[in-house]
């Protein structure tokens, strides 16, 4: 049972349809500087001050390892000024908007000219739900916006949002979203935006260390690209940056090349040609104005519906143009 007494029955009800499963632990709440929540918690809801926090850190340090306690953030802006260190397991972040991926209301961001990861996740067994992160770090040193070392946690219904300058744009170490340890989860997000071109490598999700069994399912992957270089999967640098698979379930990549006059050559950089592990995308995956999947490594991905002549599963499910004029 939720630890707190007298909590709104609502609230109560909605905590538990997240998913966490029983045995739920404390519920702290995280408002920000916007007052009127904290008002309205502690008045109309009767929440003791004690679980009302003002910014993120402070809502972390309060929950306790191992409990499933939870910290709900409301609707404004949480800007970070140093790196988030998410070292306790089976503790959980849900922000409180619409279940949609593309909600607005509940956001995580970095504007800082320091390098900073955002959140180092290495705690193991969490969720992180309904959150907008919004990666805008202008400096050369931060090519990371979210790091997960843990095993076993999920990523559910969130919007990673970046490169969103052109340092990052141009930046060939950027990978937003970076996976390491196992059997992480990310479903039903979003990745990218159109606030800049993606070029030169720049990636929106990548791999290092031993990851193993990562599974991205029903997630959106879109950027535009001012040049042919412009990825959304990076494999990493060394041949032992992935020792597992990875899957892709009904996954969309799309791209919008700058005025329409080319596509870009991979989807995925994979310089994993001699390692261990594989990239295993379903027969739901497509793929939008991209030339191949990968154009090289190809003995280590794999495809639901290889559609070359030779059938090596490069260009599986690449999504041809319809109508009007090819690039």
């Amino acid at each position: 049972m939720i630890r707190q007494r007298n909590l709104d029955p609502s609230l109560v009800a909605w905590i538990m349809s997240l998913g966490l499963g029983p045995g739920v632990g404390e519920i702290h709440f995280c408002v920000g500087s916007t007052t009127n929540y904290y008002e309205w918690l502690k008045t109309d809801l009767k929440i003791d001050p004690a679980y009302i926090h003002f910014n993120v850190p402070d809502g972390y340090a309060a929950l306790t390892a191992d409990r499933n306690d939870v910290l709900v953030l409301y609707p404004g802006t949480n800007t970070i000024t140093a790196d988030i260190a998410w070292s306790k397991s089976n503790t959980h972040m849900v922000g409180a908007h619409s279940a949609s991926p593309w909600s607005n209301s509940v956001k995580i961001s970095s504007a800082a000219a320091t390098a900073l990861v955002g959140m180092t996740l290495s705690g193991s067994d969490c969720l992180m739900k309904n959150i907008h992160w919004i990666d805008g770090g202008t400096h050369g040193d931060q090519h990371n916006f979210i790091k997960v070392t843990g095993s076993g946690n999920h990523f559910d219904m969130n919007w990673f949002e970046g490169p969103t300058n052109a340092t990052q744009g141009t930046d060939t170490d950027y990978r937003g979203v970076i996976l390491d340890g196992g059997g992480n989860y990310i479903t039903k997000s979003h990745f990218g935006t159109t606030a800049h071109n993606t070029m030169n490598g720049a990636a929106q999700l990548g791999w290092t260390g031993s990851c193993y069994r990562s599974t991205i399912e029903d997630c959106i992957f879109y950027m535009s690209s001012a040049a042919v270089t412009g990825r959304f999967l990076n494999g990493g640098v060394s041949a032992s940056d992935i020792s597992g698979p990875q899957f892709f379930k009904n996954c969309i990549f799309s791209v919008w090349y700058s005025g329409g006059g080319d596509r870009i050559t991979e989807v995925l950089y994979n310089n994993n040609k001699s390692g261990t592990g594989q990239y295993i995308f379903d027969a739901n995956c497509i793929f939008i104005n991209a030339d191949a999947i990968s154009s090289d490594g190809k003995a280590f991905i794999w495809s639901g519906h290889p559609l070359t002549a030779d059938h090596d599963g490069t260009k599986a499910g690449i999504v041809e143009n319809t109508g009007g004029v090819r690039p």
